[in-house]
């Protein structure tokens, strides 16, 4: 980018036989330049900086990002690591290397989007800042889990369920503290969830007070308080489900509200999908209320000609 011919009127470097952009102009332009490009952007001038903060803001705003983690399917350590995030609002690929791990010890796992954890005998790591960057190594919990439940809640890393068969507690819940560095050990997880008390099985929603838990193929849920170290529930997530047509639903957060997004027919023939705000008090879900529904030529386009419900699934 050439400073001087870019630089508005006014500024360090301008020059004055080359067109001047500014105002909403500049701001549309800007609008269609890569996220990542945008940092260099701002230093080019006053105006230029005030451009593309304004064009952030009113007329191509920022959008989430998707975090791709691809691992390598070696059957021994180390496991080859790689990260890309996928920047929506400018439709690019970008590969992530400052200070990410390139291998692990043992596999890569995560129970919800905002916490990525892998847990061996004698360490815990464990990363929840936006693009995964900065890492936490602590000593792992007492109870040796396979495939537990690991989700941040304010500044405590809860470990629910997971645990081995020979473990006298599959239930056991260990809460590790960000701020003092210690562990506790907490309530156990209800007893309805003991043949479904592992990840693969369940559905977790976490804001920065709660954790909700819920077991896809039942809709039975719970939550965990930190604060009180303790459960609430169960509840039935479909319990307004009176046609008996969601088979298969998970649950998560948008804007503080806790979302479901469920499957209606059966496994091998899905009807829907539809999602719902959930609204809960004093730990009973007061109400279910439906606020969207995918349509059907979509439904179909994610189904494909030959997938199985199975897959359509395991994509939501």
């Amino acid at each position: 980018m050439d400073k001087q011919a870019a630089a508005p009127e006014g500024d360090s470097g301008s020059n004055t036989n080359n067109s001047i952009v500014h105002g909403d102009i500049l701001e549309a332009i800007l609008s269609q330049v890569p996220l990542i490009d945008l940092a260099s952007a701002c230093y080019v001038s006053r105006s230029w900086n005030r451009a593309v903060f304004s064009s952030l803001r009113r007329v191509n705003k920022i959008k989430p990002w998707l975090l791709l983690h691809t691992q390598s399917q070696r059957t021994m350590a180390p496991y080859l690591t790689t990260a890309h995030a996928y920047d929506a609002r400018s439709h690019v690929w970008i590969e992530i290397k400052n200070n990410q791990p390139s291998s692990f010890d043992f596999l890569l796992r995560s129970s919800h989007s905002t916490l990525l954890y892998t847990l061996s005998p004698s360490k815990l790591s464990f990363s929840f800042d936006p693009l995964h960057l900065a890492w936490h190594h602590v000593d792992a919990p007492r109870v040796w889990r396979t495939d537990p439940v690991v989700a941040l809640v304010g500044d405590k890393v809860v470990v629910a369920g997971g645990a081995c068969d020979f473990e006298d507690d599959p239930l056991a819940v260990e809460m590790y503290s960000v701020d003092t560095r210690t562990w506790e050990i907490c309530q156990s997880m209800p007893a309805v969830l003991k043949d479904s008390a592992a990840s693969t099985w369940l559905s977790v929603a976490v804001n920065s007070r709660q954790l909700y838990v819920t077991e896809k193929y039942s809709g039975i849920t719970v939550s965990f308080d930190p604060s009180t170290k303790g459960w609430s529930g169960p509840f039935h997530l479909r319990q307004f489900d009176h046609e008996k047509k969601v088979f298969y639903s998970v649950i998560t957060f948008a804007n503080d509200r806790l979302i479901a997004v469920g499957l209606t027919g059966e496994a091998e023939d899905v009807k829907s999908l539809k999602i719902w705000q959930v609204n809960i008090k004093g730990g009973s879900l007061e109400e279910l209320k439906e606020i969207g529904e995918m349509p059907k030529a979509l439904l179909e386009k994610l189904k494909g000609n030959k997938r199985s419900a199975v897959e359509v699934e395991a994509l939501l």
